[in-house]
């Protein structure tokens, strides 16, 4: 009689592979943000110097003029984030695949997004400014930002629903563009915007986007908007709702060097054998990083149509 075998088919099995479920992957704001250094600081002074004076010469052999040109720094604060994971041995003999590259590239995802929630805050939110960090600056004191009806805001009120909610339109995008030159923004600096799928939608439904006769092709094969009315566009689940009223959605427009990413440690993993946990593997991940708002001139919110 033939030795009987337990079937394959009747036995529990790991699969070959890991998928990964949907999630945001990277950052999406750190490639577009001015990126600096931080060592051996758990905060760091970046240095701004404002618009020079001149004066027209109209005497011979006159004193050299000494016009003092504004200088003033804001603050970059480092914030340690990190995670860990562990992987039993017993675990790993019974799968085909090694998971622990999968564990590490879905911690550095998770760092990823909590990299985009601090540059949100900082553009959005209060910078440390001053010789000794003693002065705050709020965003509504520092940037004009556009109202949910389309309408400009002054220094020292935020961008608000109160006059009326529209969606993204071409006459917001012409008014952002409108503050970016007042402010005198140096046109040859990569401007973004950073706007909420729903707006996303808005936009490619308006016919100055969409159509051919106006916009690239790119945009109606892909149903992507990359560049479009001097702004590079990307969208973000991350970005909050209004301030005041949390009824209607935040977008940001910035030009590049507008906010600084500080970066005391980027995005580290580790994999090693814990001898204390029985040999298991532990996958850890972390980051020491910090966002400021430099200039709230290149700085700026709009507020759009929920639904």
């Amino acid at each position: 009689m033939a030795v009987s075998t337990i079937s394959v088919a009747f036995t529990k099995q790991y699969g070959s592979q890991i998928y990964v479920l949907a999630q945001q992957k990277k950052s999406r704001f750190a490639s577009r943000v001015r990126n600096e250094t931080v060592v051996g600081a758990k905060a760091k002074a970046f240095e701004r110097l404002g618009v020079a004076e001149c004066q027209q010469v109209d005497t011979r052999h006159g004193d050299t003029p000494i016009n003092e040109i504004p200088h003033s720094r804001r603050w970059v604060h480092m914030l340690d984030w990190d995670t860990g994971t562990m992987l039993d041995k017993e675990d790993s003999w019974k799968m085909l695949i090694n998971p622990t590259n999968k564990y590490a590239q879905a911690q550095a995802s998770s760092l990823g997004r909590k990299m985009d929630d601090r540059i949100i805050v900082a553009a959005l939110g209060t910078a440390k400014c001053g010789e000794d960090q003693g002065t705050d600056v709020l965003f509504k004191d520092d940037s004009i930002s556009i109202n949910g009806d389309a309408t400009a805001t002054t220094l020292g009120t935020l961008a608000v629903v109160a006059g009326g909610l529209a969606d993204m339109s071409l006459a917001k995008m012409l008014l952002m563009m409108q503050i970016f030159n007042q402010e005198d923004v140096d046109p040859d600096i990569r401007k973004y915007w950073a706007v909420n799928p729903k707006t996303t939608m808005d936009m490619l439904n308006l016919t100055e986007v969409k159509s051919a006769d106006y916009n690239i092709v790119k945009v109606l094969t892909e149903g992507k908007l990359s560049s479009y009315m001097g702004f590079n566009w990307f969208w973000s689940n991350r970005i909050t709702k209004d301030a005041v009223t949390e009824t209607g959605y935040r977008s940001i427009a910035w030009a590049e060097d507008g906010i600084i990413l500080g970066k005391a440690k980027n995005i580290m993993s580790r994999i090693s054998e814990r001898d204390d946990k029985r040999y298991s593997m532990q996958v850890y991940s972390c980051m020491s990083i910090g966002a400021v708002r430099m200039e709230g001139a290149k700085v700026h919110e709009c507020i759009n149509k929920v639904a």
